[in-house]
């Protein structure tokens, strides 16, 4: 099987952009859990035993201007992110942490931070329902509360990250000044519903699911399949995989994956649930948040659709950039400079 550039691994319906990390950024950017004791949810309900995960990358300056936050991806962990910190140009840094203070979180639902799988007291279908906002909360508690941080130069995030950052800016306006979406969206599109609603039926509908209660993690294959088919384009697929090669590759599209089976469940209903707008249109919620966008999206993205982030940008006067690469959502596969570079120039002014 052919890979272009950096190492694929698919959890589920995401793709893990795998780069190779050196022992310095290891070290830097070590595991750290925030405990939170209980976070309040949108809904009323509260996570208990609440916690965060996160990593630091760099360092803060004497006035706190610095700092970037980057929230993890679906199905993905601050641990993937690690690749887009450093001090030197790679070709897909998105924080120059010789200039600026990197946090990256791990969201609700990775394993990491709470999660049905790792809750003690509200394990598995047990665990509350959560949302984009209800994380981001979360995460500025983290940097308030435990980082003693009082502003955020930007936040920046990929595909469910970027979901977030759009949550970022809604939620606290004054509290950042930048923010820099990458194939994310304020609002979930019906195309964007119909995936992700076949994605959690193939999950509830697997014979080892057994409604959440399950003893022994179940195979997913279908799923797995479902979100391999979406999340990237039809010439980029075909280009990686010969048809020779198929039967094999599928056997690891089928194979087990890391992340529990609740979690993605729990992370798929809240990215359906994601709108950042609550009734309002695009125009009216972008008018009264000042922060400095910079949106980059992909032409050919089924994984999220590019249009309102698209429309967001133009309502807010927003830089934009859209990668015509058939990688797709898995932009960093194919376009990682051209996104690498604006990020940065755009961070630096």
């Amino acid at each position: 099987m052919k890979i272009m550039g950096s190492r694929v691994r698919v959890f589920g319906w995401a793709a893990v952009w795998m780069l190779t990390i050196s022992v310095g950024w290891a070290q830097e950017g070590a595991q750290k859990i925030a405990e939170l004791g209980e976070c309040p949810l949108a809904s009323g309900q509260v996570v208990l035993d609440c916690k965060v995960g996160y990593r630091t990358f760099g360092v803060m300056n004497a006035d706190g201007t610095n700092v970037v936050v980057m929230p993890s991806w679906l199905n993905g962990r601050s641990e993937e992110l690690i690749p887009f910190f450093g001090d030197k140009e790679t070709g897909h840094r998105l924080v120059d942490t010789s200039r600026f203070f990197g946090v990256a979180f791990d969201a609700f639902g990775d394993g990491v931070s709470s999660s049905p799988s790792n809750s003690k007291r509200q394990r598995g279908p047990e665990f509350p329902a959560f949302t984009m906002e209800d994380m981001v909360r979360a995460q500025y508690r983290v940097l308030t509360e435990v980082l003693h941080v009082g502003h955020v130069h930007a936040a920046v995030g990929l595909s469910m990250g970027g979901e977030q950052v759009f949550a970022w800016a809604v939620l606290f306006p004054k509290f950042l000044d930048r923010a820099v979406p990458i194939v994310g969206t304020p609002q979930v599109t019906s195309f964007d519903l119909l995936s992700k609603q076949i994605l959690v039926e193939a999950i509830e509908s697997d014979p080892g699911y057994m409604g959440g209660r399950y003893v022994t993690e179940p195979e997913l294959k279908l799923a797995n399949a479902i979100g391999t088919l979406i999340v990237s384009a039809p010439q980029y697929r075909n280009a990686e995989v010969p048809r020779e090669q198929f039967a094999e590759w599928m056997k690891l599209v089928e194979s087990p994956q890391r992340q529990d089976a609740n979690d993605r469940m729990w992370q798929a209903r809240a990215i359906m649930h994601h709108d950042v707008l609550h009734g309002r249109t695009i125009e009216e919620v972008a008018r009264g948040v000042p922060v400095k966008f910079l949106v980059i999206v992909a032409a050919e993205d089924r994984m999220v659709a590019p249009q309102p982030a698209l429309e967001w940008a133009k309502d807010v006067g927003a830089e934009t950039y859209i990668s015509a690469g058939s990688c797709a959502h898995l932009i960093m596969q194919c376009d990682a400079e051209a996104v690498s570079s604006r990020v940065e120039r755009f961070l630096a002014r």
